[in-house]
């Protein structure tokens, strides 16, 4: 593969420090509006049932009329979504975030949109870059303001109550999806994550792309796993992951860049890979979010593979105008909601973002609490890592007294790959060895033993891992995880000399 060659530099960061704990506020279902298309029935039904989930008020529900579209005109946004919208606070007696000059009740702080709402905002007749996502004007709602490409996002990179502070821009998610059972999950999952004490789970970050600033943005969301203790797979190569690569169960967090259409193990058809009920799971490219519907988009790909939260782009925004990993990550791991991380970390409004969930799920608002699962092995591996403190030996006392457990398989490939993380290859490869005997699945052999052969590779043990790759070669012709091990191939065996001219 360039299959995850690990990164063998420490941590800048230390397993020691922590982010600060959950917050004790955050954005209420009473500051919420729920906006649906009112002549779709599935719009309809949604808007009611994810209201009934979440406690949202009846008068918070409103629906439009005449919406018929995904792509809708300007001058149909003004008439059919914006004045009834700012008809609705009147007669309800709200105030919108960039309207100041309202003088309602009740502050409506964010906005989620159902299915079948439009997606992109057409271009104003001479104005190239006029054209934005609905969610993103909608940011705006109430305000004045010019249609020239992307406007600064006031609520970037800071860290608000978006209650409290009142941020002069609306927090706007919506719950879509390529089918209905995306949708219905999108509505119940989040919930029941939180009720059965929080997102927990593999972290999965996928570095390697065009740009040097971007793959800042990755390497630090993988320092934030690290930081909280996420048993983390780090793939730094160039190359997104294979076709159909054997990922381990139960991945709670994707941060990935950089391919179009969605590929790897999250390509329709590539596999069985699943992630963990209630998983965030992003994947940035330019044109990630051009439709919500289609599953070889990428917002639609991680949806269809059980991801619950995912973010993309409606049309070009240019790197500087993505979402950012790295802070939307931070703030979920505080406790924020869904709605106020993804407002604190895009950096404009106006232009091409969208965020698709459910704006008042807090994946990690319980991480800090102190309340530890009882037998969740991510939560236990946790605590182990946070204890430690990025000792590996003492990490290492605990992680052999629970070999033998049934979650012994997960214990060696987390410390396989803590140990990789932090500069220590050799026992690194001896962890990953001891997991292929372990692994009872094809799909978890095939997995540890590229990572096995991988690290050897790396500590210079070129021709054992040469030997390694062509026994798994000549073992797993028809395996369904061929192409990942061709690809690992590809970066171990010695290239052959060409030959000469005669």
């Amino acid at each position: 593969m360039k299959s995850p060659l690990v990164r063998t530099a420490l941590c800048a960061l230390s397993l020691a420090t922590v982010l600060p704990g959950g917050r004790a506020a955050a954005l209420t279902a009473q500051e919420l509006l729920v906006v649906y298309n009112a002549g779709s029935d599935f719009s309809t039904r949604t808007a009611q049932e994810y209201a009934a989930k979440r406690g949202v008020p009846k008068e918070n529900c409103v629906g439009l009329h005449g919406i018929k579209a995904a792509d809708i005109s300007r001058g149909d946004f003004e008439r059919l979504v914006q004045l009834p919208l700012m008809a609705e606070a009147t007669a309800q007696s709200w105030t919108y975030p960039a309207n100041p000059g309202m003088r309602g009740r009740k502050r409506i702080c964010a906005m989620v949109l159902m299915p079948d709402m439009p997606l992109r905002v057409g271009a104003e007749a001479g104005r190239d870059k006029s054209g934005a996502s609905l969610d993103s004007e909608l940011a705006l709602l109430g305000a004045r303001y010019p249609l020239q490409g992307g406007l600064v996002n006031p609520a970037f990179k800071k860290d608000i109550d978006i209650s409290k502070d009142k941020p002069a821009v609306m927090a706007v998610c919506r719950i879509d999806g390529p089918d209905a059972d995306c949708v219905n999950r999108m509505v119940n999952d989040p919930a029941a994550v939180e009720k059965s004490g929080g997102l927990w789970g593999w972290a999965v970050v996928d570095e390697g792309g065009p740009y040097k600033e971007g793959d800042a943005w990755f390497k630090a969301a993988a320092d934030l796993a690290k930081v909280q203790g996420f048993p983390l797979f780090y793939e730094t190569s160039r190359q997104t992951l294979a076709e159909a690569y054997p990922l381990m169960d139960g991945v709670a967090v994707y941060w990935g860049w950089y391919a179009d259409p969605a590929n790897g193990p999250f390509r329709p058809g590539a596999g069985d890979f699943r992630f963990a009920k209630g998983a965030v799971a992003h994947h940035l490219h330019s044109f990630s979010g051009t439709s919500v519907k289609d599953a070889t988009r990428w917002v639609g790909a991680l949806l269809k593979r059980g991801a619950s939260v995912t973010a993309g782009n409606v049309a070009e925004p240019y790197l500087g105008g993505c979402i950012n990993p790295e802070i939307f990550f931070a703030r979920l791991l505080k406790g924020c909601t869904v709605a106020e991380a993804s407002l604190m970390a895009t950096p404009q409004v106006s232009w091409q973002g969208v965020v698709l969930g459910d704006p008042l799920y807090r994946p990690f608002a319980g991480l800090n609490s102190g309340r530890v699962p009882s037998g969740n092995p991510y939560a236990e591996w946790r605590g182990m890592c946070l204890a430690a403190a990025g000792n590996v030996k003492t990490l290492e006392s605990q992680v052999v007294s629970r070999l033998r457990t049934p979650q012994g398989l997960f214990f060696m490939e987390s410390f396989a790959w803590y140990c990789a993380e932090h500069g220590k290859l050799d026992k690194a490869a001896e962890y990953f060895r001891m997991a292929v005997q372990a692994a009872k699945s094809p799909k978890d052999w095939t997995r540890c033993i590229l990572m096995q052969i991988s690290v050897e590779y790396l500590r210079g043990e070129k021709k054992l891992a040469a030997e390694l790759m062509n026994r798994v070669l000549e073992q797993t012709r028809t395996s369904p995880y061929r192409k990942a091990i061709e690809q690992t191939a590809a970066t171990v065996l010695p290239k052959p000399e060409p030959q000469k001219k005669k």
